[in-house]
């Protein structure tokens, strides 16, 4: 009886021990390598996810700037002799900066972005002469 216990004991380590190493370490080892396939494959998503949402915000961005000219009263007006439409925010910005050095506190300019090439439907198109003129005109 004795016997008995001790050869099923045995049969069974033996038989532990050979799907320890043939089926269990197999499938750990799967596992392993699918977890870290798992995790490649979702990195890889996200950054597909990530160049996707970024190529989307890069075609929202304006094509085209223009510098908005306001004078002391909040009007805004179009200065002549002056460059006001750009293709790059660092030059609309670099020209936006050099005007205000020029005129101090005359006026103020703003960088606005478009995605319009002429776009001035936002201005009131009015020149210093020309509004000058309609002042005499309309007082007269």
């Amino acid at each position: 009886m004795f016997l008995d216990i001790f050869i099923i004991a045995r049969v069974f380590n033996i038989l532990y021990t050979w799907l320890e190493h043939n089926i269990i370490d197999n499938i750990l080892n799967f596992s392993k390598v699918f977890g870290n396939i798992l995790i490649l494959i979702s990195v890889v998503i996200f950054l597909l996810i990530l160049a996707y949402i970024t190529i989307k915000h890069l075609k929202k961005l304006p094509k085209f700037y223009s510098i908005v000219i306001t004078d002391i009263d909040g009007n805004n007006i179009i200065l002549e002799g002056l460059r006001t439409k750009f293709t790059t925010y660092d030059a609309a910005k670099s020209y936006s900066e050099f005007y205000r050095d020029i005129y101090k506190k005359q006026y103020k300019f703003f960088v606005v972005g478009s995605n319009k090439r002429y776009n001035m439907g936002f201005l009131d198109v009015v020149t210093l002469p020309q509004k000058a003129f309609k002042a005499k005109r309309y007082n007269s």
